[in-house]
C-alpha cells in the first residue's frame, strides 16, 4: 500500500517538509507506533505518549529500516535524506486512527459496531449482548476490558480498548473470520486519546457515569464530556448515518445527555413510574440467585429469567437489550439470550464452592461500584458479609477514603488490603482507606481475637492472606465479597507484574478449609489397636489421607490394600515403594510373604506398615475414629428407594445453617461410607450419610462405624430379594441401622410403611433413641403431608405437625418425592433447623442424575428419565408419574431388566 493511501483523511501539518509529495509514493509493508516492532518497508507512527514520546525514537525506527515516518515534529540529528521521509501531521495520534482504518481497509464500516461507554457495566453488557448475538445466530466479535474473542479465539486485552492499530487489525482479523457483529468498550481514554477514530458505530450505549480516572481527567464534568463524544462526534460516522443511542435515563448524567443528544435513542429505566423509557423492568424480584420480572420492550412484555444479581446489574439487562432491540432483534430473542447468560467473569461472579458460603469476585473499584455490588448483597445476606477490597497505586487517590467509608457501611467486616500498587507503597494506600474508615468511627478488629457480633475493619495488606483470611474467619452461609479485580489474573506491583487470581486464591482457601483431617502415626495406632510392624520413632509423623486406590495415591498419604473378587491391593506395594509411598496398612502376615530385598527396604527406610486381619474392616476402623474425633453430628439415611434423593435433599437443607460433608454418587456401602467420612474436615459440623445394602449385617456394621445421631429409614419393599428372601427380612436389615445411634439420638421411620412396627421395635429397643418421629400421609403421624398439588415446576404440598402447618415445594412432579422430602424436613427439625431453612434447602434440591429428570424432546414429547438404578416399587411410583402427566393412551414405557429379585424377576 502507498504512504499517499494511508495518508487519506489526515491532517497533514502545514510546515510540512519539502520532500513530502515524493515521499508519499513509498510503499508501506506494515504500520506500528513502537520502534522495536519496525522493520523494512514499515511505517513508523510517532506518538507522544505518557510514559515515552515516539518522536525519540524516529532515528531508531530508520535505523531498523523504516520506509517513512508520520510525526508531529522533526527531532534534532538527522540527516537531509531521513528528514524527507518525514510526513508532518497536526495531530499524530489522530493520523494514528486514520492511517490504521485506511491500512486495515475500514472493517467496521462492513460490519455491525456497537459501542458501551460508561463507568461500570460496560463489560458485563457486551456479555448479555453477545449472549443475545448468539441466540439470533450472529457471528460476534467482542472488544473488551476481559479479552478480545470471536469464534474459538480468545485473547488477552491488557486495556478497555486497545490502541488504534491493534483495535483496527483485530476487526479486520474479526471480519476475515465471517464475523458480522461487533461490541467494544469505549474507554474514555480511547475517546481522548483519539484510539476509536475511523470507527463506524451502528449504534451506541451509555451504561451510567460515576467517580473514576480523575488522576487523568481531573473533574467529573471534563469525564462526562470525554463520555459525551462517542454519541456526538463518532456515532453515525462513517457509512452509516442515524444511527442511535441507547441511554440508561436511571443515571443523572444519562438524562442529562438524552436532552442533549439529538440523534434516535432508545431510553431505558428501571424505575417503574418512569413512562418516558422505551424499554422498562417492572415487577422485578432481586434475590441472591438472580433477577426475574418483565421486560417490557416498547409494549411487547417477556418474562426475565436471569442469573445476575442487583439493580446494577438489571440496568446492564436492560442497556444490552436495547442495544438489541435498536438493531431490529425481535423481543422473542432478546429474552432468550438474556435468560441463557449463566456468567460474566469477574462481575459478581460466584465461586463454586462445596464450602457452605457466597463467595463473590467483582471488579468494583470505584466508590459506585462498591456501593452498588455491596448494598446489592447485603440487602440479600442471609448471615454476615465480608469484604476484602483495596484500591491501585498510580490512580485517583481522593476515592480511597470514600471506598473505605462504603466498605464498612454495608459490610459486617471489612479487610483492607492491596489491589494493584503499582509504584506505590501498598502500606500507603492502605493507610489512605483507613483513614476514611476512622473518620467514622469504624473500629480496627484483630484477625485472632474475634467477638461473635462486632463489626470493624481488620488491616492485612498482603492481598492473598486477606483472601485467606476472610474464608477462614467465616460462618455458614456468610458472604465474602473479592472486589477491585475480577476477571484479571495478575497484580501489578512495585517490583514487576505477578501471577494473582481472586477466584484461584479464593477456591484453594476454600480447598483448605476442607482439608481432611491429617494422620499421625499415633492416630494411627489408636484408630486401629495395633503397632506399626517396624518400629516407628516419631509418632507425630503427619500424612494427608488414607487412600485405597494405587493409582491416585500420592507421597503423603496412607495406602489400605484392600482385596476383591478381581483384584488385590498388595499386589501393588513393592510399586508404591518405588514411588515414595511411606505407609501402609496391610494384612496380617503380609510382610513376612515379600522378598528380602522388598523387606529390606521396609526396615532400613522404616516404611510404616500396619497389619490387621482384615483391611476392609481396617478402613471401617479409621473411619469411624475420623468420625469420632471430627466430633461432628451425624445424619444416616437407609430405605429400598428414595434413600439417594432424601440424602440429597437433607444435605440441601442442612447445608443452608451448617458445614455439612454428604456421600457423593454411590459411595453408600462399606467401601464408599468409611471412605466418605474419612473426607471430614475440621469445619464440618454435620455429615449426611447414605446407607446401601444387599445382606443381612451390612447396614449394622455401617452404622457401628458412623455412629448417627439421626438415623432414617425412607421406606422398605421387595428389593435384593436373592439375599433377603422376604420384605419382613428386607425391614429387620434396614433396622439395623437404629443399633448404634448415639445418645439422644432420634429416629426417623415412614409411618405409611407396611412394616413401620418391626422398624420402630428396632429403634425402641436403643436406649439411645430418645425420639422416634414418624413421616407419611397419616394423620396421626409427626410430618403429615396434605395438599399435593402440581406445579409448573414440581409440586407443592403442606406439612402438618402437632404444632403447624408449612407449605413446601419440590422441582419434581413424581409425588413420591414428596416422602423423600417429609424424610428430609423431619431429620432437619431434629437437628434443630426451621421451616425457613428447610424451605431454602428444599428449593434448592435438584433430582439426582437418571431420577425422574424432566426434559423435552423434538415437536414438544416430554421424557422421563428414570434410569437410575431400580425396583418395583420405584418402577410403579414412575409409572404412576407418566400415567397423571400423560394421560390416557400418551405414555409410553421404555422399561430394561431389573436384577436381584431372585425368583420375582419376572
Amino acid at each position: 500500500m502507498r504512504l499517499s493511501d494511508l495518508l487519506q483523511g489526515c491532517a497533514l501539518a502545514e510546515n510540512k517538509t519539502a520532500a513530502t509529495e515524493a515521499a508519499q509514493g513509498i510503499a508501506i509493508k506494515t504500520i506500528s507506533c513502537d520502534s522495536r516492532d519496525i522493520g523494512p518497508g514499515s511505517l513508523f507512527l510517532a506518538v507522544d505518549g505518557h510514559a515515552a514520546d515516539g518522536h525519540s525514537f524516529i532515528g531508531q525506527a530508520f535505523d531498523s529500516g523504516a520506509a517513512a515516518v508520520i510525526a508531529q515534529h522533526i527531532p534534532d540529528g538527522l540527516g537531509a535524506d531521513l528528514r524527507e521521509r518525514i510526513i508532518l501531521v497536526e495531530d499524530s495520534r489522530k493520523a494514528t486512527a486514520q492511517v490504521a482504518a485506511n491500512f486495515y481497509g475500514h472493517p467496521s464500516k462492513e460490519m455491525v459496531l456497537i459501542g458501551i461507554t460508561g463507568t461500570n457495566g460496560k463489560t458485563t453488557t457486551t456479555w448479555i449482548l453477545e449472549s443475545i448475538f448468539k441466540a439470533c445466530g450472529f457471528s460476534t466479535g467482542v472488544i473488551g476490558t476481559v479479552n478480545i474473542r470471536y469464534g474459538d479465539k480468545t485473547y488477552d486485552n491488557p486495556i478497555t480498548t486497545p490502541d488504534a492499530i491493534s483495535l483496527q487489525r483485530s476487526m479486520k482479523e474479526m471480519k476475515t473470520a465471517g464475523v458480522t457483529h461487533v461490541l467494544m468498550e469505549v474507554s474514555s481514554h480511547s475517546l481522548d486519546q483519539s484510539r476509536v477514530d475511523g470507527c463506524a458505530f451502528d449504534a451506541a450505549i451509555f451504561t451510567n457515569l460515576t467517580q473514576d480516572h480523575l488522576d487523568y481527567h481531573q473533574t467529573l464534568e471534563d469525564y462526562f464530556l470525554c463520555k459525551q463524544r462517542l454519541f456526538t462526534d463518532y456515532l453515525g460516522s462513517g457509512n452509516k448515518p442515524g444511527a442511535p443511542a441507547i441511554i440508561n435515563i436511571d443515571d443523572d448524567y444519562g438524562s442529562r445527555l438524552a436532552e442533549g443528544f439529538d440523534g434516535p435513542q432508545i431510553r431505558v429505566s428501571h424505575a417503574k413510574e418512569n413512562k418516558t423509557a422505551d424499554i422498562r423492568a417492572l415487577d422485578i424480584q432481586d434475590e441472591i440467585s438472580g433477577l426475574t420480572g418483565t421486560l417490557d420492550m416498547n409494549g411487547t412484555r417477556k418474562s426475565l429469567a436471569s442469573n445476575l444479581t442487583g439493580l446494577f446489574n438489571l440496568e446492564n439487562i436492560l442497556c444490552a437489550a436495547g442495544g438489541a432491540l435498536a438493531l431490529g432483534v425481535k423481543p422473542d430473542l432478546i429474552i432468550r439470550g438474556i435468560n441463557a447468560l449463566g456468567r460474566v467473569p469477574g462481575r459478581l461472579e460466584k465461586l463454586d464452592t462445596p464450602l457452605n458460603r457466597h463467595i463473590f469476585v467483582d471488579y468494583a473499584h470505584t466508590p459506585d461500584a462498591l456501593e452498588s455490588i455491596l448494598q446489592t448483597l447485603s440487602q440479600r445476606a442471609p448471615a454476615r458479609v465480608i469484604t476484602v477490597f483495596g484500591c491501585g497505586g498510580d490512580r485517583d487517590k481522593t476515592k480511597r477514603a470514600p471506598m473505605g467509608k462504603i466498605a464498612c457501611r454495608y459490610s459486617d467486616i471489612s479487610i483492607v488490603t492491596s489491589d494493584n500498587p503499582r509504584t506505590e507503597s501498598p502500606d500507603a494506600i492502605v493507610a489512605d482507606i483507613i483513614r476514611g474508615i476512622e473518620e467514622d468511627g469504624i473500629p480496627e478488629l484483630k484477625a485472632e481475637a474475634l467477638e461473635p457480633g462486632r463489626k470493624g475493619y481488620i488491616r492485612e495488606v498482603d492481598r492473598e492472606k486477606a483472601l485467606e483470611l476472610a474464608v477462614r474467619i467465616s460462618a455458614p452461609r456468610d458472604i465474602i465479597v473479592a472486589a477491585g479485580k475480577g476477571h484479571e489474573t495478575y497484580q501489578v506491583t512495585n517490583s514487576g507484574t505477578i501471577h494473582f487470581d481472586d477466584m484461584e486464591k479464593l477456591s484453594n482457601a476454600c480447598n483448605r478449609l476442607l482439608t481432611p483431617m491429617k494422620w499421625t502415626v499415633a492416630d494411627l495406632t489408636r484408630a486401629l489397636d495395633t503397632e506399626p510392624k517396624v518400629p516407628v520413632e516419631d509418632s507425630d509423623r503427619a500424612f494427608a489421607a488414607i487412600g485405597t486406590d494405587s493409582r491416585t495415591i500420592e507421597a503423603d498419604m496412607v495406602f489400605l490394600a484392600l482385596e476383591g473378587e478381581s483384584f488385590d491391593g498388595h499386589d501393588f506395594i513393592p510399586g508404591l515403594i518405588e514411588k515414595g509411598i511411606s505407609a501402609f496398612v496391610v494384612r496380617t502376615g503380609f510382610l513376612g510373604t515379600l522378598d528380602s530385598l522388598v523387606k529390606d527396604r521396609i526396615i532400613k527406610n522404616r516404611i510404616i506398615l500396619f497389619e490387621t486381619d482384615d483391611t476392609l474392616a481396617a478402613l471401617g476402623q479409621l473411619a469411624r475414629h475420623q468420625r469420632m474425633r471430627a466430633n461432628v453430628k451425624l445424619v444416616a439415611i437407609t430405605g429400598s428407594n428414595g434413600k439417594t434423593t432424601t440424602r440429597k435433599m437433607t444435605r440441601e437443607i442442612f447445608a443452608t445453617k451448617f458445614d455439612t460433608l454428604a456421600t457423593r454418587g454411590n459411595f453408600n456401602n462399606e467401601i464408599g461410607m468409611p471412605l466418605t467420612l474419612l473426607n471430614l474436615a475440621e469445619v464440618h459440623q454435620w455429615a449426611v450419610i447414605e446407607m446401601g445394602m444387599n445382606h443381612p449385617g451390612e447396614i449394622s456394621r455401617l452404622s457401628a462405624i458412623a455412629r448417627p445421631d439421626i438415623a432414617v429409614i425412607t421406606n422398605t419393599s421387595g428389593a435384593h430379594l436373592e439375599g433377603l428372601k422376604t420384605a419382613d427380612n428386607v425391614a429387620r436389615a434396614k433396622s439395623e441401622i437404629f443399633e448404634s445411634i448415639r445418645e439422644n439420638g432420634t429416629a426417623v421411620i415412614f409411618g405409611d410403611d407396611p412394616r413401620r412396627t418391626i422398624m420402630e421395635g428396632y429403634a425402641r429397643a436403643n436406649t439411645n433413641v430418645s425420639e422416634v418421629k414418624f413421616f407419611g400421609n397419616n394423620p396421626d403421624g409427626d410430618y403429615c403431608a396434605e395438599k399435593i398439588k402440581a406445579t409448573d415446576t414440581g409440586l407443592s404440598f403442606s406439612v402438618r405437625t402437632p404444632r403447624e402447618t408449612r407449605s413446601y415445594t419440590v422441582n419434581s412432579p413424581a409425588r413420591f418425592m414428596v416422602n423423600n422430602a417429609m424424610a428430609a424436613i423431619a431429620a432437619a427439625r431434629a437437628a434443630g433447623i426451621g421451616p425457613e431453612n428447610i424451605s431454602t434447602g428444599l428449593g434448592r434440591f435438584s433430582p439426582v442424575k437418571g431420577r425422574m429428570n424432566l426434559g423435552t424432546l423434538s415437536g414438544g414429547v416430554r421424557l422421563i428419565d428414570d434410569t437410575y438404578n431400580a425396583n418395583p416399587a420405584s418402577m410403579t411410583q414412575a409409572l404412576k408419574t407418566l400415567s397423571q402427566m400423560a394421560g390416557k393412551g400418551k405414555g409410553i414405557a421404555a422399561l430394561g431388566d431389573m436384577l436381584e429379585l431372585g425368583p420375582d424377576s419376572d
